[in-house]
């Protein structure tokens, strides 16, 4: 757990509200869940290597949205803070969102 005064730092920077909540999140080299989300960024779980400040794009899976066709966002970011969480050596990744778009369905395959 960071210290008060790195806690502080972090909150300070954020731009936006975050709202607990655990949302599926596909990458494209595996997949995560979230632990917070807001309008500026996101914050996962995940078995999978991330770099800090590398770009990365991801997609929420919106499952509750449309029942039966989960909406998808698509998001775009930077990696701007990684953190090894213990005991599930797990990585909590929070990225900062630069652009994103929706999508209701999956393209058909074989599709371009």
């Amino acid at each position: 757990m960071p210290a008060p005064e790195a806690a502080q730092r972090f909150r300070d920077r954020r731009r936006a509200v975050r709202s607990p909540i655990a949302i599926p999140v596909e990458l494209e080299r595996g997949t995560g869940v979230t632990r917070d989300v807001s309008l500026s960024g996101v914050f996962f779980e995940t078995d999978q290597f991330v770099a800090l400040g590398e770009p990365i794009r991801l997609t929420l899976v919106l499952e509750r949205a449309s029942p039966g066709q989960p909406v998808r966002l698509q998001c775009e970011g930077r990696v701007v803070r990684v953190e090894l969480r213990h005991p599930e050596l797990r990585l909590g990744v929070a990225v900062a969102i630069d652009s994103y778009r929706f999508r209701t369905r999956e393209p058909a395959s074989g599709a371009a």
